[in-house]
């Protein structure tokens, strides 16, 4: 129930709860995240497209440990849209939605202000209607922004896109600043295991031998363009030729026992044959990609032989 979280003035992203037994059980940051404006400051100059570094999906541990999710999609018309999720554990040990964050990144005054609203898991509001927390914006830098009482940053500057640190100053008695610290990763998109392939089994294990073969007859154009047109290997039959010839076979004979194990595993399932050949399709892109890399690009900013092959669809 909302009556558990205090109200401070500083509640924030990521987990807006008072220092007490419920907020993440970590010491206070040596160096301070979040910055504070001065009585009346101006929040400098910055628009969205500054912010393209924080756009995806984030994911780490939240308030009391449980796991803690952040949104943001592309800017439209000036604004910013982000949500946040705290889990927590339902009364029967499984995960349940503690409170969720409703966020915008605003373009305002030639600046950038940050608003939110909270809401219980039944969808109640924690302000009231017309209600919502501000941020304004003190400082900007290439892959950080600082509101008032808020921090949104890189976790490293030279790798945008990998991590989040997200911080928010809290309103407390103790005599040392509080603030509540969270790390977040970026979530890897998850791959599409049914390809596209769906309708009964005859259907779904048809239509996934079509791309296997598509997948195949790709990896054969790719090894062969890279034992013609590679980068620094003449024409006629070489070592280096005859050691790739040898590795092309040992990567087929890998994926052939491969996949072969996977067939054996779920041999007495109808999904035996789909699940065999989504493995050739994974390996053989795999393999694919590998030779592009190897053999299909160069060190410098010279196009590819051949473009990246994307996965099979």
């Amino acid at each position: 129930m909302r009556t558990i979280w205090p109200v401070i003035a500083a509640m924030a992203f990521a987990g807006s709860a008072a220092a007490d037994d419920h907020s993440p059980e970590q010491s206070a940051p040596k160096a301070l995240e979040t910055r504070l404006g001065d009585k009346g400051f101006e929040s400098p100059p910055a628009t969205l497209d500054q912010l393209g570094w924080l756009v995806g999906q984030w994911e780490g541990g939240g308030i009391r440990g449980a796991p803690a999710m952040e949104s943001w999609l592309p800017p439209m018309g000036g604004i910013m849209v982000g949500t946040f999720v705290q889990e927590t554990k339902g009364e029967d040990g499984t995960s349940a939605i503690m409170f969720t964050e409703h966020l915008y990144l605003m373009e305002e005054e030639g600046s950038l202000a940050l608003r939110l609203k909270h809401f219980n898991a039944d969808l109640t509001g924690w302000e009231e209607k017309d209600d919502m927390l501000t941020f304004r914006l003190v400082a900007i830098e290439p892959c950080a922004a600082y509101f008032n009482a808020l921090t949104l940053r890189c976790a490293d500057p030279e790798r945008p896109g990998e991590g989040l640190v997200a911080a928010v100053r809290m309103k407390s008695d103790k005599p040392e600043v509080q603030e509540l610290l969270f790390e977040f990763s970026a979530v890897k998109p998850r791959p599409d295991l049914s390809y596209g392939c769906d309708g009964t089994t005859y259907a779904i294990n048809q239509c996934l031998a079509r791309i296997r073969d598509k997948a195949a007859q790709r990896e054969k154009r790719y090894f062969d363009a890279a034992i013609m047109n590679g980068p620094g290997l003449p024409k006629q039959v070489t070592l280096l030729e005859r050691s790739m010839r040898a590795a092309q076979s040992a990567a087929e004979a890998m994926r052939k026992e491969e996949c072969g194990s996977v067939y054996e595993q779920w041999k007495d399932g109808t999904i035996r044959n789909a699940m065999a050949l989504r493995c050739e399709i994974r390996l053989i892109d795999q393999r694919t990609h590998d030779i592009w890399r190897n053999w299909l690009t160069f060190q410098d900013s010279s196009e590819p032989v051949l473009p990246e092959p994307a996965p099979s669809r």
